[in-house]
């Protein structure tokens, strides 16, 4: 089991889906050549297929040096095709028996194969020569069936002779070979393609939700803010914003560094999740730099108002690891009923906020 294991673990290295999958077809090709190799000369053909399969065996393993080794996997994915299709296939199938034997059912896998290694004009390109060079492997062998009206003239049969139990074991071994490699290859390339997608989910979820949420904070951010105020009945009688910024941020920053500027933003987004609730059609979000909105329900501006206030005192309450320091915001309330469309809410609650600032900080003004 260490074993297999670590196939897989070798396997998910791969940094792209058509990275796995050739690795997948090579690794389960050099697999089933090996087991073709010991079939072979289990049969006793002839010395001729025992090289044959054996050489097989070798360029499988030249190819797989080539990809991981000298590190040209473009090259190694076109080697190990037409190696297989052009000269392994091509020659095993007249030294292990022609159309008697299994050899039909390698080739077929063999241009198989081909589909998911390569890709463009080189896939197109190398079926085509695939089917041409099987076409005629095929042809020739006829010439040398007893009866058979030959296309070429030939003095000398170049296909071996198989009996009729050495093409049974054949064709049943090769049967099974072959179905378990397209099985088992099929089945590995749909598990790599579940993980690539997978993965690919993962990323996309976490693109949209970095898309909508402020990194430092976790906040919704601007643009999320927006399309949400997009949707919001802006006429309803109960939906109030609120603007807010820290006051004298950039002296804190000074002050303390900016490490500590962000545990002060974070700090105060926390208190303002404890304070509005998102999932009664209120939201935060960080607006600027140290500057948030808040859209959120209240029976009243008198209502409101004090949500606004309680959230201020909390957070000029809050105790820090930084003696004596006291931190405060101002803030700018208006009730969106009063507007046609949120830009203006958002404007005149920009406007409210720096009036509070100019009046002393630490306070909510009111439209």
């Amino acid at each position: 089991m260490g074993f297999f294991r670590k196939i897989k673990k070798f396997i998910s290295l791969q940094d792209t889906l058509e990275d796995k999958i050739f690795c997948v077809v090579l690794l389960v090709g050099v697999v089933i050549v090996a087991v073709s190799t010991a079939v072979t000369f289990v049969e006793d053909l002839s010395p001729v297929a025992n090289v044959s399969t054996a050489a097989a065996g070798f360029m499988l393993v030249a190819v797989f040096l080539v990809a991981y080794v000298l590190k040209h996997p473009d090259l190694a994915r076109l080697m190990l095709c037409l190696i297989l299709n052009c000269f392994v296939c091509p020659l095993a199938f007249f030294v292990c028996g022609g159309i008697d034997s299994g050899m039909p059912l390698y080739m077929v896998a063999g241009i198989f194969l081909i589909v998911p290694v390569l890709k463009g004009r080189r896939r197109l390109v190398c079926i085509g020569l695939s089917i041409i060079t099987d076409v005629l492997c095929i042809i020739l062998s006829y010439d040398y069936m007893p009866g058979a009206k030959p296309f070429f003239e030939h003095d000398t049969n170049i296909l071996a002779p198989l009996s009729l139990e050495a093409r049974f074991i054949d064709m049943l071994c090769s049967l099974v070979l072959i179905t378990l490699y397209l099985v088992v290859t099929t089945a590995l390339i749909m598990n790599a393609y579940q993980e690539e997608r997978a993965k690919r989910e993962r990323l996309l979820a976490e693109l949209d939700y970095l898309s909508r949420r402020d990194g430092l904070t976790g906040l919704n951010n601007r643009r999320e803010m927006n399309g949400f105020l997009e949707k919001l009945r802006i006429s309803d009688e109960r939906f109030y914003m609120l603007m807010i910024d820290i006051d004298h941020f950039k002296l804190l920053n000074d002050t303390h560094g900016h490490s500590f500027g962000d545990v002060v933003l974070k700090r105060l987004a926390e208190i303002m999740q404890e304070t509005i609730d998102p999932g009664d059609d209120e939201m935060i979000a960080r607006y600027g730099g140290e500057e948030f909105l808040i859209v959120m329900k209240a029976d009243d501006m008198n209502a409101a108002y004090e949500k606004a206030d309680t959230l201020r005192k909390n957070f000029e309450k809050e105790k820090w690891e930084v003696p004596e320091l006291v931190t405060t915001f101002s803030g700018g309330l208006v009730h969106c009923s009063e507007y046609e469309n949120y830009y203006k809410a958002i404007t005149d609650a920009d406007k409210m906020l720096y009036e509070a600032k100019d009046g002393g900080r630490n306070s909510i003004r009111m439209r």
